[in-house]
Parts: C-alpha cells; sequence; structure tokens
C-alpha cells in the first residue's frame, strides 16, 4: 500500500512539474525593481531600512558594488518566487508607482551616497538612479571635488551636458586648481566646440602639469581647428616627448610629417614599432642619458631576439666627416646599454647627402639636410646538406 501511495505521489510531481515547464515565459517587467523597492520598503523590519540604517552610520563604509547588485538580485529572486507560488490564475495586486527618487534623500552621510552612486554607474540601466545619489553627495558636501566631479560624470552619462559642466563648474569653485574638474570642464568645452573655453581650461591644466597627455593632445587639436599651426605644432611635439605609443602618438607623428617636420619619425624594429625623436641622436652635444633613453626600446628588441642585426644610417648633406662621427657614436650608445648579446649586430653608414623622403599621397618630397634611418635584418641561420 505504501508503495502505491509512493508512486502516486511521484506521478503527481512528474505532472506537476511537467505543467511548470509548460507555462510560457514571461518578460521580466520593466518597473520590476521599483515595485520589489516599494514592498521592502513598508515593512517594519525590511531589508531597505536596514540598508539605509548601516549607510547611514558614522563610522568608515567598506561598500562593494557587486555585494549591493548580489542583494538586489536576491531580493528580486526572492520577489518571482513568491509571484509564481501562487495559483497560475491568481493576478498580482497592481503597486502604486513607486517614488524610488526618495531613496537618495534619505542618505546622510555623503561618502554613502557617493559609493552607492559610483557602483551605480557600472550598471546598465541604472544611471539616472546612480546620478541621484551622486547629486545627493554633492549636496551634502559642495566642497568635495571628487563628489562634483562623478556628479558631472553622472551627468554626462545620462546625456545631460549643460548640467555636466555645471558640476565642473560648480566644483571648481570649491577648488579652482582641481585638475580632474579642469580637464573634463575642457573636453565639455571641446565637444561643443567652444574652443578658447577648453584651451583657457586646459591651458590652466599644463601650468601645473605641462606634461598631461589629455590637454596637450587636445590643445593639438585646438590649434589645429583654429589653424595655429605653430602651436600645433608645438603641442605635438610636446604631447610626443613622454607619449610614444598607441594611436593618439602615430596620429602626432604623422601631422608633424604633413608640416614637414620630421623631429619624430617611427621606425620598424623586428616585429616592433618605435618612436624615436631623431634630432636627439644626431645632435652630438646632446647628453649620453637623454640619447640612451631614446634607444632603450630599441635595445630591448635586439636582446630579445638574436636574430635581428641593426643596421644605423646617418645622412649630413655637405659633411661626412660629422655623419661618420654620428652614426659611430649612436652604435656606442647601443653598446654602452646593451648585453654582450647585441655586440656585432649594428651596423653603421654614412652619407654626405640629404635625406629624400617620399609623401605617401605622391605630394612633393621631402628633403633633410640631416636624417637617420634605422632598419633591422635577421640573420639567416645555414643549413648544411648531407650527401650519399
Amino acid at each position: 500500500m505504501k508503495i502505491m501511495e509512493d508512486r502516486q505521489q511521484q506521478k503527481k510531481d512528474a505532472e506537476l512539474i511537467a505543467g511548470l515547464k509548460s507555462l510560457p515565459l514571461q518578460n521580466v517587467p520593466p518597473d520590476l525593481t521599483d515595485r520589489v523597492m516599494e514592498r521592502i520598503s513598508t515593512g517594519r523590519s525590511s531589508l531597505l531600512k536596514t540598508i539605509l540604517n548601516y549607510l547611514g552610520q558614522t563610522q568608515t563604509v567598506s561598500f562593494r558594488p557587486v555585494y549591493a547588485l548580489s542583494m538586489l538580485l536576491v531580493i528580486c529572486g526572492a520577489f518571482f518566487i513568491g509571484r509564481f507560488s501562487q495559483p497560475v490564475s491568481q493576478t498580482p495586486a497592481s503597486l502604486p508607482a513607486p517614488a524610488s527618487q526618495l531613496l537618495p534623500a534619505v542618505i546622510e552621510v555623503p561618502q554613502s551616497a557617493y559609493l552607492v552612486g559610483r557602483g551605480l554607474l557600472q550598471t546598465d540601466g541604472s544611471h539616472e538612479l546612480a546620478l541621484a545619489f551622486l547629486k545627493r553627495a554633492s549636496m551634502l558636501e559642495p566642497e568635495n571635488p571628487e563628489f562634483a566631479y562623478w556628479e558631472g560624470v553622472g551627468n554626462w552619462v545620462n546625456g545631460n551636458l549643460e548640467q555636466e559642466r555645471q558640476s565642473y563648474l560648480r566644483g571648481l569653485e570649491a577648488n579652482p586648481a582641481d585638475l580632474p574638474l579642469l580637464i573634463n570642464l575642457g573636453h565639455s568645452y571641446l565637444g561643443e566646440k567652444r574652443y578658447h573655453e577648453a584651451l583657457d581650461a586646459y591651458r590652466t591644466v599644463l601650468a601645473s602639469r605641462p606634461a598631461e597627455p589629455s590637454a596637450l593632445y587636445n590643445s593639438g587639436l585646438i590649434y589645429r581647428a583654429l589653424g595655429m599651426r605653430t602651436d600645433e605644432i608645438s603641442s605635438w611635439k610636446s604631447y610626443l616627448q613622454a607619449n610614444r605609443e598607441g594611436r593618439k602618438a602615430y596620429r602626432a607623428v604623422n601631422r608633424l610629417h604633413a608640416y614637414g617636420d620630421y623631429t619624430f619619425r617611427d621606425y620598424r624594429i623586428g616585429q616592433q614599432h618605435a618612436i624615436i625623436n631623431q634630432q636627439k641622436l644626431l645632435n652630438n652635444r646632446e647628453s649620453a642619458p637623454s640619447q640612451s633613453a631614446e634607444l632603450a626600446d630599441i635595445v630591448t628588441t635586439l636582446e630579445q631576439d638574436q636574430t635581428l642585426n641593426l643596421e644605423v644610417v646617418v645622412f649630413i648633406e655637405n659633411d661626412l666627416e660629422a655623419a661618420r662621427e654620428t652614426a659611430v657614436n649612436i652604435k656606442k650608445q647601443i653598446s654602452a646599454i646593451s648585453s654582450a648579446g647585441t655586440q656585432g649586430r649594428v651596423g653603421v653608414s654614412w652619407f654626405d647627402v640629404p635625406e629624400t623622403i617620399q609623401k605617401p599621397d605622391g605630394g612633393q618630397d621631402d628633403s633633410l639636410s640631416e636624417g637617420l634611418l634605422l632598419f633591422t635584418h635577421r640573420t639567416k641561420g645555414i643549413e648544411r646538406g648531407t650527401s650519399i
């Protein structure tokens, strides 16, 4: 009898499972998060109240956005379990539209609102709520430049470009020398082609941080747009002094070459590319450490690939001896900073004629009174055949 009852129960369970599997899948309601937050905000011992009490504490806050999102997923899971555990024919009671924007207002600790907003910025579909938290942090502590900065970022993410700029300006009222605020303010003006205002912001940045990459590069773009060629060329050179890799660096080199300025050149060394200030290597009065720094990447490639041979070719118009001296000096610099494995793999040549450079667009060739070519070739292994 017991066996028959167990089998009947198993049959019922199997039918129930099959029935559940046959239920049509439903799309997640777009207002699910708000409805969940509305429900959990009404209970006397709600989880939301616990979280808010924790965030409102004055002790050091340790917030992990992933953990907060995990908690929200658990809440959503509990909501679905409660919904689908009811009979299929039962229709969930409609809930009034929640006032989810009130949530940031209950936080009194600015750092807590800031951390929540930063975490929500990383989550798709939560950018408006993130901005509400970031605004709350700025309101509670308006003199904090980091809060103003991220409030601006939140506005930018939400497409509020004018409000973004106002966030940066408000932060700068309390901290006029804050570089992140100034940089983003410059970006904001540049995005709207307000070139002179953007340039003022970038100049203020460069006055205290002369090698700031984004300020240097964007200043070059502004000078280019305004037709200020001399200042544009100066910006590209300043940018390349500290930035030799990446798409922007190669664009800066190409823009200099378009103006006939070959201070910096891109050399193919084995499978690598190296942007080098050739003027430093052609100038024998340049300090040895400065020249060694220009050659460091080439030396590293030679040390890593023992099959590579480097050829150094120097052109100096009407001065063969100066060309020879320069070529030999470059080889000495390479030997001084490289391991013994590179010895014998650096060849030198020199000529007393100008270097001619062909324009890739078919325009008139450029002629340099002095120039430097660096290229590599591989040592081919010789295999001895066997005869019978």
